[in-house]
């Protein structure tokens, strides 16, 4: 019968009927490699108990490291090599409750990390949303801080002067006017300068940065009615609304109605306005006036009688909103003042935001 002989230690292992040197690893215990012989002859035979000895010494160290999921062939006189052949075709053994613990704390893993995941994801869903929201509010101008404000007397008595008094043509105003909407679409007509056009979008910038609970817009493209129309027109044009050219440089008429009648009295919610340009005998200066001046009486604003403001009557040729303008309007369009209340009404509100000393 051939053999399997160790060239490193010289241990040898004697094929049995129907075994084959491919059944085995091809190594000895020792880590040697195996030589296949036909039989045992002369030097090939070694003294096998020292050979024992060493290669028991060995698989100690090597069987404290390492872990053998195979059966090993063993034969009494050959135990140095066949303790280290192994069976290719022998399968591994496996620790099944291990495995069945280890699945289901993969699943108990999978489920928290699915958890997890979900309210993260509904967090950030949540964030993203107010974000949203608060952008679309500061868009929009719907969110109205201006009720927290404290004004001077100067500020509440020339808003007052404003609001209710009449004016040098005689009309007498007894109701708050303003816009009831978020966005007053504007559309502007007839032959603006560019300069003209600079001085009302400046104007409209003011205006939305001052009010946050709504804004003008200039929106030439759209097709239905506008809220607002600004007509840059001779002065001849005037005659058409029965206003004396030789009189006023520019006007401004209300709709505060449904009746589709405009009048001079903006007492009320406005639905419409009309302004009035004119574009002949003007310096660049005097028409950019004109153009802030009526602009604040489409608001709802009328005259006064403080040089710091553009609504001065006989006032300087201010061409942009003062301060004093800019507050007149946040105090207009705070949200606790509603079309058609009375001046007692809006005193009562406005002596609750005076400015004090303490």
């Amino acid at each position: 019968m051939p053999y399997l002989v160790c060239k490193k230690c010289g241990g040898y292992y004697q094929l049995q009927e129907g075994e084959s040197p491919d059944d085995f690893y091809g190594k000895c215990n020792c880590g040697g490699d195996l030589k296949y012989v036909e039989s045992l002859e002369g030097d090939t035979l070694i003294n096998l108990e020292s050979q024992e000895l060493e290669s028991q010494e060995l698989e100690s160290q090597e069987l404290e490291s390492q872990e053998s999921n195979s059966v090993i062939v063993l034969e009494s006189q050959e135990s140095n090599l066949s303790k280290g052949l192994k069976s290719q075709e022998e399968p591994p053994i496996y620790d099944d409750s291990r495995l069945q613990t280890d699945s289901k704390n993969n699943k108990i893993l999978s489920s928290n990390l699915f958890r997890i995941s979900l309210i993260i994801g509904l967090i950030t869903l949540l964030i993203i949303s107010i974000g949203l929201i608060a952008a679309k509010n500061d868009s929009d101008h719907v969110l109205n801080l201006n009720i927290y404000e404290k004004y001077s007397d100067e500020e509440i008595n020339t808003f007052l002067e404003s609001a209710f008094s009449p004016d040098d043509y005689g009309n007498s105003y007894d109701k708050v006017g303003k816009w009831n909407i978020n966005v007053v679409r504007i559309r502007v007509v007839g032959s603006p300068t560019s300069e003209d056009l600079k001085t009302l979008n400046n104007a409209i910038n003011d205006i939305n940065a001052n009010v946050k609970d709504f804004q003008l817009k200039i929106d030439d493209k759209n097709q239905l009615e506008a809220d607002m129309e600004i007509y840059f027109v001779p002065h001849s044009e005037f005659t058409r609304f029965s206003i004396d050219p030789s009189k006023v440089d520019g006007f401004t008429e209300w709709k505060v109605s449904t009746s589709g009648i405009y009048g001079g009295n903006s007492a009320g919610e406005i639905f419409k306005s009309r302004i009035f340009i004119g574009i002949d005998g003007l310096s660049q200066k005097r028409r950019s006036h004109v153009i802030v001046h009526e602009l604040a009486h489409g608001l709802g604003l009328h005259h006064n009688h403080n040089h710091n403001s553009v609504l001065s009557v006989n006032g300087p040729d201010l061409t942009e909103f003062s301060d004093l303008d800019n507050t007149m309007i946040r105090i207009l369009y705070r949200e606790d003042l509603q079309p058609y209340m009375s001046r007692g009404q809006v005193e009562t509100v406005l002596n609750n935001s005076r400015g004090s000393f303490f």
